[in-house]
């Protein structure tokens, strides 16, 4: 009988090194992702057209958030203003006629004893339309990251 014997260490070696690879490449491609979702929201964002207002301060109050918890990588997209949601979703009669409802998304009630006022969303479409786009980033820089390990030691 023969033994055979490999010895898998250096394979096992190439392997961590794709394992950090994959995780640098997530990282920096849930960064980029939510940076990108960030610029689509402010380019998105309505200003005020009230004569004398100075306008702009929900869009520049629009923020990137990002975190690494225990490899989980979260890039989170808002504001702080208060007035957002009103924006976003609308108020009113005005707002249930024109609040786009995304798949998987619950639609937001609507008092309809008043017109109130359009919807004029700016953070959901960033990232609903843009989640091709994150994917494809994050895969961009996932296998930027992989072609730089050196399987052959």
């Amino acid at each position: 009988m023969a033994d055979i014997e490999y010895d898998l260490s250096e394979l096992m070696k190439g392997s961590d090194e794709a394992v950090k690879a994959v995780m640098k490449g997530l990282e920096k491609g849930v960064y980029m992702g939510a940076e990108r979702v960030k610029i689509k929201a402010v380019e998105l964002c309505p200003t005020s057209n009230v004569e004398g207002s100075p306008g702009g301060a929900l869009k520049d109050s629009i923020e990137m958030h990002f975190k690494n918890t225990d490899d989980v990588f979260e890039g989170v997209v808002g504001t702080t203003q208060f007035y957002a949601p009103y924006v976003e979703y609308g108020t009113g009669q005005r707002g249930v006629e024109s609040n786009p409802v995304y798949e998987g998304e619950t639609p937001v009630q609507h008092s309809a004893d008043w017109r109130g006022m359009e919807a004029q969303p700016f953070l959901r479409p960033a990232f609903y339309n843009n989640q091709k786009k994150v994917s494809d980033l994050i895969g961009k820089y996932v296998m930027e990251e992989l072609s730089k390990v050196n399987y052959n030691r």
